[in-house]
């Protein structure tokens, strides 16, 4: 190559600049193109023959105005941009000077567009730089970098927080020199050089505080280390942190074990199961409103706890929870005989009654609570005087002419719809307005099915206890009943397992031990048209999986439960999306429990 430039040098110069990536362009004085490189013919789109020996004002008015200005004024022309032949250039012009003379101009230049992208990158390095130094500076840890040699380049504050040293004290410096003057116990950045190997041990910095040091080499791409990356954590701080969340944790669970006493002591006489978010609703808003005194309205289908829910009112009651808590079933009483029961009645006041005369319900409630139980049976007449009652809180007994004050907390439950009976003339509008000052609707057992577990476990327990028995459910059995819709909600429920604890023969109950229609409802798939037996297994897979699910309330659950991985039960779920779950049969129900 030195022979070459020795011998051929304008060749040698010419094969360097027709190498260059910018273009090249060199105009004498008198506008003559003396060269012109590869690149620069590129980017303006010229052959050779265009540019040798052309003059500049044949290529570009304008760019030759440009050059005699700057052959005039000995004064580069630096960053311009310069728009020929649709393209958009970035260019530097610069006087070529002999002894203060100008001989001509040389313009270097490029696409505006490779320029933009230059100028792109190194604004997308600036960030990323940025974005590193801002992790590196607010990274809990501490970190320690040097370089190949084990020279210390960087270190950030949690460094400096946790050995108690300076940038200064350890910047620019080895390792190996600052672990002999007692900066650090051991440093693992020699280790990390000679065994060329990630590696963690522990130390202690000249604070005396112990610390957990982790080091991992970087690589060049020869594959010796470049840097070394060392992460320092406070092993001090970490055991201070450990001792006070295992205080946190043993306080958690004292107080969580108070909670657990206080729920069971707070449902324990009501029999009230609520692990679902429709029954916690329920009783959130009947603790609301049972320290007050206004009436309450309990609604909902047969079976569903309805009185358990009135009595767990009545004992939140701060002013009516010491006194009696009474019910009179309103369509079980013949009307001539309610009204009597209801107001009592003075002596004489009809055939047969009693010479001293007698209290009604709403006198012996006095400072508590009754309840009146299907209130829609009542006749219109009887829901005029209630309704009296009510407005005044003022009664007067069946025969007699005096007025008496009571003080008693009522509550009204119904299975029907009033305001439908309302709109049909059975029951008195302002009555109802009257009643459904707070309204609380009940849902159905189908309709809280994270409650049925619970149910069955208490009422088994209530029932073995009270029968001497021994009597629990197999997980079959749990399944089939869980699956069930529960027509009679959870008198139903109750009466079932009361059923299967007196009759059961071994400690297990069996599926074949159960009712023929729990069996259908745990096993029940669609018989709409003609399907095979492809389809009929695909539908109760995707029943089995969404009761499972809505039983047990997550997904991950139901995996758990089902014994599969849960990507492969949300793969299963997607493919059936749209089947429907079969109906279950319905049944006859009682009340009692919640």
């Amino acid at each position: 190559m030195e022979m070459f430039f020795k011998e051929e040098p304008a060749r040698f110069f010419e094969l360097v600049l027709n190498n260059f990536e910018n273009g090249v362009f060199i105009v004498d004085r008198s506008g003559k193109v003396i060269f012109s490189n590869r690149a620069a013919r590129h980017i303006l789109n010229f052959d050779d023959s265009r540019l040798d020996g052309a003059h500049l004002a044949d290529i570009s008015t304008k760019a030759w105005k440009d050059f005699q200005n700057i052959m005039h004024s000995g004064r580069p022309q630096i960053g311009i941009r310069y728009q020929i032949n649709k393209q958009a250039l970035y260019v530097n012009r610069s006087p070529i000077l002999e002894d203060g003379q100008v001989l001509g101009v040389v313009s270097v230049f490029q696409k505006y567009t490779d320029l933009e992208k230059v100028v792109f990158e190194m604004e997308a390095y600036k960030r990323t730089v940025k974005e590193l130094n801002t992790i590196i500076q607010s990274t809990y840890d501490g970190l320690y970098i040097t370089d190949g040699q084990g020279i210390t380049t960087r270190v950030n504050p949690a460094w400096e927080r946790i050995t108690g040293l300076k940038p200064e004290d350890v910047l620019g410096k080895s390792t190996l020199d600052l672990e002999k003057e007692g900066y650090v116990s051991r440093f693992v950045t020699p280790m990390i050089l000679k065994e060329k190997r990630p590696i963690s041990l522990q130390a202690k910095t000249h604070s005396r505080r112990d610390v957990l040091v982790s080091g991992n080499p970087v690589f060049d791409d020869q594959g010796e280390v470049s840097m070394v990356v060392t992460t320092v954590r406070d092993l001090t701080e970490i055991r201070s942190l450990s001792r006070q969340l295992e205080q946190a944790k043993k306080l958690t669970a004292r107080y969580q074990e108070k909670l657990d006493r206080l729920n069971r002591q707070f449902f324990k006489d009501e029999s009230i199961i609520a692990e679902s978010g429709a029954m916690h609703k329920v009783l959130d808003l009947a603790g609301h409103i049972a320290p007050v005194s206004t009436p309450i309205l309990i609604t909902g289908e047969t079976g569903v706890g309805k009185e358990v829910v009135a009595k767990f009112i009545h004992q939140r009651s701060l002013d009516f929870a010491r006194g009696p808590f009474l019910k009179i079933n309103c369509g079980a009483i013949p009307d001539n005989l309610l009204e009597a029961e209801l107001f009592g009645y003075e002596p004489g006041a009809f055939t047969g009654a009693s010479p001293r005369g007698k209290a009604g319900l709403f006198e012996a409630a006095e400072g508590g609570t009754l309840v009146l139980d299907e209130i829609g049976e009542l006749s219109l007449s009887l829901q005029s005087k209630l309704l009296t009652v009510l407005q005044d809180y003022e009664l007067t007994r069946v025969g007699g002419v005096r007025k008496k004050k009571i003080n008693v907390r009522f509550i009204f439950i119904t299975n029907k719809n009033l305001e439908d009976m309302v709109q049909k003339g059975a029951f008195r509008e302002d009555l109802y307005y009257r009643l459904n000052v707070v309204p609380l609707q009940l849902p159905a057992l189908k309709e809280r099915q994270e409650d049925i577990p619970g149910l069955l476990t208490h009422f088994l327990e209530h029932f073995n206890s009270k029968y001497k028995r021994s009597v629990r459910l197999s997980p079959s059995v749990m399944d089939h009943l869980c699956d069930y819709h529960w027509p009679g909600n959870v008198r139903e429920l109750k009466h079932l397992i009361e059923r299967l604890v007196v009759l059961g023969q071994d400690e297990e109950v069996s599926p074949n031990e159960l009712p023929p229609q729990f069996l259908k409802a745990s096993f029940a798939v669609s018989a709409q048209g003609q399907q095979s037996l492809k389809q009929a297994v695909a539908v109760f897979e995707n029943q089995l999986i969404t009761r499972t699910i809505s039983r047990l309330g997550t997904l991950q659950k139901a995996a758990e439960h089902l014994r599969v991985n849960p990507a492969t039960l949300y793969r299963k779920l997607q493919r059936r999306k749209g089947l429907e779950n079969a109906s279950g049969t319905s049944g006859p129900g009682s009340e009692d429990g919640l």
